[in-house]
């Protein structure tokens, strides 16, 4: 039996400081927490645990992480693992230590394997370098192989027989998405969604999400099967799909959304998977992945769960969420008036760990004049602190470093015109990001690795005939990088050119053919899916 406080005195300022935080005086509930820390002895460890748990709980509320991590430390040090708090450290060191995060993480899922921390945990891996495509595939694989009977219960998956299907009956497409809206998302799916031929093929769209914009509207009037279920089951969602009989679905979320699970019920014959987790799902009830061979190179194809499914004239098509979409006029460089090269890092903030801030530092080492600006407006303080910290162990002091948060007026686009350069993290690239910055005239300097999602900003420099700016390893990028200042000519070229040649390129234009190859890709997979081929 652990021993329990029997004072009165600290009995009543347990109480007290629970009240305080019922109420959300968290201020004056973490002032009694702290006085209880000193006063009860660590035998008292059940207790003394939960003091500082409720410690780490007003801290969190507060928004106060840095803070509320090491309440959360010790009480896992007085009671042992728990799994809400492991958790719960998983989620705090995202933002303050990466590799702190996973570490909490799979000790959570060792303890207990849960759908929602697996989610979690996937988001972290994707971004983490030290988790090699194979360590991936196994990852997942794992995991959903013990979520899929907890999921299924009693029911059995939807079986198909190829022999009861003809092969050259008009397909019915089915795409799943909880981002029909204005997303990122969408600005590569809806060039495929305004150019399918509708005569051909029926398409449906299946939306799992509460937002609804202009955006919507317009994916609305190009294809008017637009089902919402944001307000069912993923057995009622996987049985709606077959119900509608569709005999290609086509997920664009992944563990980006819950529906991702509806996938496991089988609700179409043949299942794809495009872009939107830009990773395995490790699920074997999801056959395909469209991609092209430079994203996953046929020898790289044996680590991932989902057969590639090669689109010959290569990934992505862009278009704006808004037609009426209307670009700034370019602005000189930066370095004209100040003189020194500025980098730029508009990526979410959730990219940027120790292997990319060790990476850019080597840059900022070799090029002592140049400085690195961080613009994203969800960036938070605890983002700033982080980076300092991470950049100082890195011998880059603050005088260096250059962070943004406002919002800028009038158009977004704007923000680009910060910088020279654009730096893009690794191991999971930019995309959208690396569109917009070459659409304002800044060319990215990225490192492809063995994963899909690290492949973004490659994709787009080959499409723009720009292969000076991919890196063949850590050593090139940190050449090129500190090398730009001596080519300040052809960084002056790109800046009024660029748009220009981004607009022009396979980038932007081609969507009808796009849209073909795929629709054959579509083709191709349904017979042989009739003849039995596997």
């Amino acid at each position: 039996m652990l021993e329990r406080v029997t004072d009165k005195d600290i009995l009543n300022q347990i109480k007290l400081a629970k009240s305080y935080f019922n109420d959300k005086k968290y201020d004056e509930a973490i002032l009694i927490y702290k006085e209880l820390t000193a006063k009860v002895p660590d035998k008292y460890s059940f207790d003394k645990s939960e003091i500082y748990r409720n410690l780490g709980n007003c801290y969190y509320y507060l928004k106060d992480f840095e803070k509320a991590i090491p309440a959360y430390e010790e009480n896992i040090r007085l009671h042992g693992d728990s799994i809400t708090i492991l958790n719960m450290l998983g989620y705090l060191y995202f933002y303050i230590d990466r590799d702190k995060s996973v570490e909490n993480y799979l000790k959570t899922m060792a303890i207990k394997p849960d759908i929602r921390h697996f989610v979690m945990l996937t988001q972290v891996l994707i971004k983490d370098r030290n988790f090699s495509q194979k360590n991936l595939k196994e990852i997942f694989e794992r995991y959903v192989d013990i979520f899929r009977p907890e999921i299924l219960g009693d029911t059995k998956p939807f079986q198909y027989n190829p022999e009861d299907y003809d092969k050259n009956k008009k397909l019915r497409i089915g795409y799943l998405s909880s981002d029909f809206h204005c997303h990122a998302m969408m600005t590569f799916v809806l060039p495929i969604l305004e150019n399918h031929n509708q005569e051909l093929f029926d398409i449906c769209l299946y939306s799992c999400d509460k937002k609804s914009d202009s955006t919507t509207t317009r994916i609305k009037t190009a294809i008017p099967n637009f089902y919402d279920c944001k307000d069912l089951t993923n057995e009622e969602l996987a049985k709606k799909i077959h119900n509608d009989k569709i005999d290609i679905l086509v997920d664009l979320s992944g563990y980006t959304h819950n529906a991702v699970w509806s996938l496991i019920y089988k609700p179409a014959p043949i299942i794809c998977q495009y872009l939107g987790f830009v990773g395995t799902y490790g699920m074997k009830e999801v056959d395909y992945i469209l991609t092209d061979k430079l994203s996953i190179p046929e020898e790289m194809a044996k680590y991932y769960t989902e057969k590639p499914l090669y689109i010959e004239c290569g990934m992505n098509r862009f278009t704006f969420n808004s037609k009426g979409t209307k670009l700034p006029a370019i602005s000189e460089l930066p370095y004209e008036k100040n003189g020194y090269v500025t980098f730029g890092s508009f990526n979410c903030m959730s990219k940027i760990n120790k292997y990319t801030v060790n990476l850019w530092s080597k840059i900022l080492k070799k090029d002592t004049d140049a400085k690195l600006l961080f613009y994203r407006t969800q960036m938070n303080e605890y983002d700033i602190k982080r980076l300092k910290r991470q950049f100082a162990e890195c011998g880059i002091t603050e005088d260096r470093l250059q962070f943004r948060n406002d919002k800028m007026k009038q158009n977004h686009f704007n923000c680009y015109s910060l910088c020279d350069i654009a730096l893009d993290p690794t191991p999971f690239s930019g995309l959208t990001i690396t569109i917009e910055q070459a659409l304002m005239g800044i060319p990215t300097l990225t490192l492809p690795w063995e994963t899909i999602a690290s492949k973004g900003a490659a994709r787009v420099n080959t499409a723009l005939e720009m292969d000076g700016m991919i890196a063949k390893d850590d050593e090139d990028f940190v050449q090129i990088g500190a090398d730009i200042k001596n080519h300040m000519d052809e960084i002056r070229w790109l800046r009024q050119n660029l748009r220009k040649i981004t607009l022009n390129s396979p980038i932007c234009r081609g969507y009808k053919q796009y849209t073909e190859t795929i629709e054959k890709c579509y083709v191709e997979i349904w017979q042989h899916f009739c003849n039995n081929n596997p």
